[in-house]
């Protein structure tokens, strides 16, 4: 079902709004952590969880809440998951105890998980295909301006009010935006009416859960632990178990069948080896900006903006150009240009200028905007209209999972080369600085594997679906 061509543009601003929302809320309760342990009188290890439960509640959720739009409609889901957003970050304003934030961050979590599965699953929706591009490119960019504003927005709610107007901000903008996709977003067709794979969504939650909790604590705690492996064996018999049960139900909570598609799958796949290598690069980049070339957080946090900058400026034009030229030309593009760039930054020295910074990283912000929009729009043209919202649901998790193992696998990575480079240290961030760039270089060349491997997949689907053309074409010349 197509909208109106008044009516799409508004609803694409509702559901980007969405993003917005979530990405502002995601990097400024960051820059709130340090004030937030004071305030609540807790300690580090307990005020992690108020970004912790976010993540696990969304996360856990992504796949399943896809599965329940195609069912129930995606409307009335997506109102559910603006009103128990807001809700939650109503809860989170007024929290009086580091428990009660916990839990109405887990809420806010909840209608988080809804929003951003099915954000592109209604543009997916609603504007036709010639102009799927356009309208995610430009979801994208609104999306990277939460990334951008949120630290410094944060930073000056902070300093002039306190940490729960953070929360307390996305309130109104919360009505609002419930009230705009109640009004303009139409009720799109379900599914004839089926039944729901309590079974299989069980086992799907679980698994993530397991998989999520082990990637975060194995920072920590490490990799190698007891309780650790236990948690990834337990995912890997989860995950098992939810592949068994959905080849035998009638109605799956997700068809396994969609994975036929080379389109998806690959789609998937390289998103997810960007969003590892992206998040571990961020998570590490405050640690060589601030430690060893000695930059002040607020200059930390200009440099560090430059990807998200390029996201906002490029995603627009990316999006434009895959409906012209298709979606896999532009991707391949990007992947390439991030090959490039973290070819650049394997030249990170300890006396590095801010434009020597700047010049490196505009490859990986160029990038990432040319290959997130079409790689998404590929994903989300994959499947027919009525599975838009299992698609959308995959590609958010995919995200998400790329985030948090990019920042466990990466930053152990970073961290087991230091030590290994340096003789007696214990702590990677107190070993020389020549050593610790040295653990980048390294971490970068692992980097580098994963961005080549994703190039060659891209690659690989471009020349079959050419391929697939051209025997299309010369059946019908034949005809």
């Amino acid at each position: 079902m197509t909208a109106s061509p008044r009516n799409k543009w508004i609803i694409l601003i509702i559901t980007s709004l969405g993003e917005f929302l979530g990405a502002f809320m995601s990097t400024s309760v960051n820059v709130a952590l340090p004030s937030l342990k004071l305030s609540l009188n807790t300690d580090f290890n307990i005020v992690q969880w108020v970004v912790l439960a976010f993540l696990l509640a969304t996360g856990t959720l992504l796949p399943i809440v896809g599965r329940l739009a195609d069912m129930f409609g995606k409307k009335r889901l997506y109102l559910f998951g603006f009103i128990i957003f807001t809700l939650g970050s109503l809860l989170c304003g007024l929290a009086p105890s580091i428990s009660i934030l916990i839990f109405a961050r887990a809420i806010q979590g909840v209608g988080s998980a809804f929003l951003t599965a099915l954000g592109l699953a209604i543009i997916t929706d609603t504007f036709p295909d010639h102009e799927r591009g356009r309208a995610i490119g430009i979801s994208a960019s609104l999306l990277s301006t939460g990334i951008v504003v949120g630290p410094t927005v944060g930073g000056l709610l902070i300093d002039v009010l306190s940490w729960r107007w953070i929360f307390l901000l996305a309130v109104p903008l919360g009505f609002i935006a419930t009230f705009l996709a109640q009004h303009y977003i139409p009720a799109y067709k379900r599914a004839e009416k089926q039944s729901f794979d309590v079974l299989g969504a069980t086992l799907l939650f679980l698994s993530l859960l397991s998989l999520l909790l082990g990637l975060t604590f194995g920072q920590e705690a490490g990799f190698q632990t007891p309780v650790i492996l236990g948690l990834f064996a337990a995912s890997i018999i989860l995950t098992a178990a939810f592949i068994i049960t959905e080849l035998r139900v009638k109605t799956p909570v997700l068809e396994l069948r969609l994975f036929r598609s080379m389109q998806l799958t690959i789609g998937l796949i390289s998103g997810f080896f960007v969003f590892v290598c992206i998040s571990g690069t961020i998570f590490l980049m405050p640690f060589y900006l601030e430690n060893i070339l000695g930059y002040s957080p607020r200059n930390v946090g200009m440099l560090m903006s430059i990807v998200p900058i390029f996201l906002v400026v490029l995603a627009p034009i990316a999006g434009n150009l895959a409906d012209k030229f298709g979606e896999r030309p532009v991707t391949l593009v990007g992947v390439t240009l991030l090959l490039i760039g973290y070819t650049t930054i394997n030249t990170l020295t300890t006396d590095l200028s801010a434009f020597g910074y700047v010049i490196r990283f505009m490859p990986i912000g160029m990038g990432m905007a040319v290959f997130q929009t079409p790689n998404n729009s590929a994903i989300m043209g994959s499947v027919d209209r009525a599975r838009s919202g299992v698609a959308g649901g995959l590609l958010a998790l995919t995200r998400t999972l790329g985030q948090t193992a990019g920042i466990a696998v990466l930053g152990t990575i970073w961290v087991t080369r230091v030590l290994a480079h340096s003789e007696g240290a214990t702590d990677a961030t107190s070993a020389p600085a020549a050593v610790q760039v040295q653990g980048l270089h390294d971490m970068f060349f692992g980097i580098q594997i994963m961005i080549g491997f994703s190039l060659l997949l891209v690659l690989w689907d471009l020349i079959e679906r050419r391929r697939q053309n051209m025997k299309k074409l010369e059946v019908k010349t034949i005809k």
